[in-house]
Parts: structure tokens; sequence; C-alpha cells
């Protein structure tokens, strides 16, 4: 058998072989998917740690909390904000607070959160209708007034935080120092950030696209796709020589 043929015979053969198991994959999931509403997949959830990590919902190495009010936490995972357990509003990691007589202002990079003397939630404003798209810093004058630190400058609130006046002159950054949150509470953080977990119709999907696994899971798919690809005009190509040959 000439050298070039054995070379083909053996390529032809590993793609077969590195193909088969995303083949037997994406025949599983695709069986599954077309008889979704008979497999009640759509109400199936799913709440293994692994998928969770995948999806980015596990969350817990990614709780930020920090002191306010003394005795509270303010929390912040993924995109939402928590006052104790309470979910606030969906929004950056705070950058500092200020409380005044009859409100208390979480200054974020995109958004001030307004909470009453109790810790529930009167407002999230978005800093992009402001004079300033974004707040890189929050601290105090000498004086003791608030200084926001944006991109376009210092600016300066009134006491209601309805207008902000440019600021020039030294201050000083305020920070929010760093809590350990209770079990409970954390817990219950987690409760709401991971939800009733995946359905695993969801998954299935993702698994059949490849897209479960990120740019590494869609890649291999479309190798996978590639390989098929080739098996089948390899395959034809060589039956066809043969039937010519016959």
């Amino acid at each position: 058998m000439p050298l070039r043929r054995k070379k083909i015979l053996a390529l032809h053969r590993w793609l077969g072989l590195l193909s088969a198991l995303f083949l037997v994959v994406l025949s599983i999931t695709g069986l599954a998917l077309n008889h979704t509403e008979r497999l009640g997949l759509d109400g199936i959830r799913v709440k293994s740690d692994l998928l969770l990590k995948c999806y980015g919902m596990q969350g817990q190495g990614d709780l930020k909390a920090f002191s306010i009010h003394g005795n509270d936490t303010l929390t912040h995972l993924g995109d939402q904000l928590y006052y104790n357990e309470s979910p606030l509003a969906s929004t950056a990691t705070p950058l500092a607070y200020y409380s005044g007589e009859n409100f208390t202002v979480i200054a974020c990079p995109d958004h001030f959160v307004l909470l009453d003397p109790a810790g529930q939630l009167i407002e999230a404003i978005e800093t992009d209708g402001l004079p300033f798209e974004k707040v890189n810093a929050a601290g105090r004058s000498p004086e003791g007034a608030v200084i926001l630190v944006a991109e376009n400058g210092l600016w300066k609130p009134d006491n209601e935080w309805l207008h902000f006046n440019p600021y020039s002159g030294p201050y000083t950054v305020k920070t929010l120092p760093a809590a350990s949150l209770p079990k409970n509470v954390s817990s219950a953080i987690l409760a709401h950030h991971q939800g009733q977990g995946l359905s695993l119709y969801r998954v299935l999907l993702d698994l059949h696209a490849g897209r479960l696994f990120g740019w590494g899971g869609r890649t291999l798919m479309d190798l996978t796709a590639v390989a098929i690809l080739l098996l089948i005009s390899s395959g034809l190509t060589s039956w066809f020589k043969k039937s010519r040959r016959a």
C-alpha cells in the first residue's frame, strides 16, 4: 500500500475516533432536546457546584462584604448589592457610604443607592444622567464635605444629593471597611444569587452547542464538525475511486 494512502487511512481512523465521543454527546443531547416537553426539561433544576461554577453562579469566593451602620453589612456579589441579606440594586462594587439625617447614600461607580434609616431602599440613581458618567473614588474635604472623584474632575453634592458642583481643593479618599459575614447572611445571599438553580434544558442546550465550556467548548464542537466533513469527504472520495476502478 502506498505511503500516502496509509497516511490518509490513519488520519481517517484518528479523526473518526476523536469525533466519535462528540458525536455521541450531540446525538444524546439532540434527542433529549427534541423531546423537551415530554421529558419536562424546563422543570428540572440542577444545582451542581461544577455547573454553577461554569455559569459563574457559585459566587462564594466573589462575596465582598463591608461594614455599614455599625453592626450591619453591605455585600456585593455578581452585579447585585445587598444590605445584610436583602437585595438592594444591580450595581458595581460600592466605594463609600454617607449617612445623613433622613437617608444614607451608598456611592457606587455607576449608581447612588439611597436608603432610609431602617436600611430599606429608597431609590437607585444612575450616574450617567449626572454631570459625570462614572465615579472612581469618594472622599471628604478638610471641612467634611463629600467629594466625588470622577473621570471629568471633582464634584461636591449638596445635602440632598440633587445638585453637584465642581470642586477644587484638597480631599481624602474614603473607603469602606471590610467585614466578615455571618453564616446565615452569606447563605441567604448565595441562595438569592443562585436562585432555583439551572434548568436541565439550558444545560443540555449549551452542552449541545459547546457553550457550556466557553470558547474552548465551542472550538471543540467546531473542530468536530470540520472533522466530520473531512471524514465524509474522504470516505466519498475513496468510494468513488473504488467504483471507478470496478
